[in-house]
């Protein structure tokens, strides 16, 4: 994927790479552990299936809590690197 065309605004074009492949990651989180709760809630009707279910959902929930985090993480990575490069700009 070719990255981005420059817009000639700073605050777009900041590592506009990185940031559509954090986001990309963190959607492909959000997404798996969404998936793994509907999968761990519609294998939790049989009772024979139901330890293995949970293990799904816990595995969702995982999946998710990651997601968030991820966000926070690298939006606060890319606030900072933007202020330290260009100082002044926002005021």
């Amino acid at each position: 994927m070719e990255p981005p065309e420059p817009t000639g605004n700073p605050v777009f074009d900041y590592r506009a790479g990185f940031r559509r492949s954090a986001a990309g990651v963190q959607k492909l989180l959000l997404s798996g552990g969404l998936l793994a709760l509907l999968a761990g809630a519609g294998c939790a009707l049989p009772a024979a299936s139901r330890a293995f279910s949970i293990w799904i959902a816990l595995g969702g929930l995982v999946l998710l809590a990651a997601g968030v985090a991820w966000g926070f993480l690298w939006r606060r990575a890319l606030r900072e690197g933007f202020r330290k490069t260009y100082r002044g700009f926002d005021e």
